[in-house]
């Protein structure tokens, strides 16, 4: 399987962890990494953004919506939704019909052909944190021709907010992950959610909520004696651990979810503490 991960800006430092993962867990991976930045990786292809950028990518990064804003300082907003462009970029210019992507801090337990079942063959397939945001912990997708029209609502969507001074969002403009929310809730056609909890599939994603509750965030990380987990209740997992339906748990190089008594291992963990080392798989090896 193709996996493509990309970074707009700097090349984060813990990216060898990422991809030194899925080489370890997926025999069978290839893996393209698409950046404006000068770098090499032994076995790894670079792609070159400023090579493969189409005129509707280009537009988006021109409007540079949050400029402005308070979101300005921060350039996460912009360079995470421009990669949603980019990868269909990605896909036109390789001519890839499947590529599976997430964000540069994901660590995967399982291969893709491990997880395959649970991908629809046409539809977006990613990972929700609530009904109305969409969050890239994993995503596959599977078909362009879909792809394209997700992005082709999008630049809708963004053409609209800029011409109402986005005033349906308190003159605010969202993130990707928001704006992929309304989307969905548009055209729900178009996508397939995979699943995040184990009540409907043995198989479990993490969107965020888990890799947070574990071990917080790059901001506030878990102390070693600390009780105190991070939640949001706006989302659909921290509603459940705060009831204490699920559990989840590191244990073994694995990252579990119990739910009656059974575990259940996750095929991913979203690390946003950023501390890798504490959750590298068992047979993780150096191979860039």
């Amino acid at each position: 399987m193709d996996y493509v991960l990309v970074s707009i800006g700097t090349i984060p430092t813990y990216l060898d962890k990422t991809i030194n993962t899925i080489l370890s867990v997926d025999k069978n991976s290839k893996i393209y990494l698409c950046t404006d930045q000068t770098v090499e990786f032994k076995n790894v292809k670079i792609i070159n953004l400023n090579e493969i950028i189409s005129s509707q990518t280009k537009k988006i990064s021109d409007q540079n919506i949050y400029k402005g804003t308070i979101f300005e300082s921060n350039p996460l907003w912009i360079t995470s939704l421009l990669r949603i462009f980019y990868l269909r970029d990605f896909q036109r210019s390789l001519n890839k019909t499947s590529i599976v992507h997430f964000d540069n801090d994901i660590l995967i337990y399982k291969s893709f052909d491990e997880i395959s079942d649970q991908f629809h063959s046409s539809k977006f397939c990613i990972t929700p944190a609530s009904k109305n945001r969409l969050i890239f912990g994993y995503s596959y997708i599977p078909n362009i021709d879909n792809f394209e029209k997700i992005c082709d609502a999008l630049e809708k969507l963004i053409d609209k907010g800029i011409n109402e001074n986005w005033e349906f969002n308190n003159f605010s403009p969202h993130n990707e992950m928001d704006l992929l929310g309304m989307i969905y809730n548009q055209n729900d056609a178009l996508f397939h959610l995979l699943p995040t909890l184990p009540y409907y599939s043995n198989i479990i994603f993490d969107p965020l909520d888990y890799g947070r509750y574990i071990d917080g965030s790059h901001t506030k990380p878990k102390k070693f004696f600390s009780t105190r987990r991070e939640l949001d209740f706006n989302q659909n997992i921290g509603v459940e651990l705060y009831s204490k339906r699920i559990k989840t748990k590191f244990e073994n190089y694995l990252p579990k979810v119990v739910w009656e008594k059974e575990e259940f291992t996750l095929s991913n963990l979203h690390i946003h503490s950023k501390r890798f080392e504490k959750f590298l798989p068992k047979n993780y090896k150096s191979y860039i």
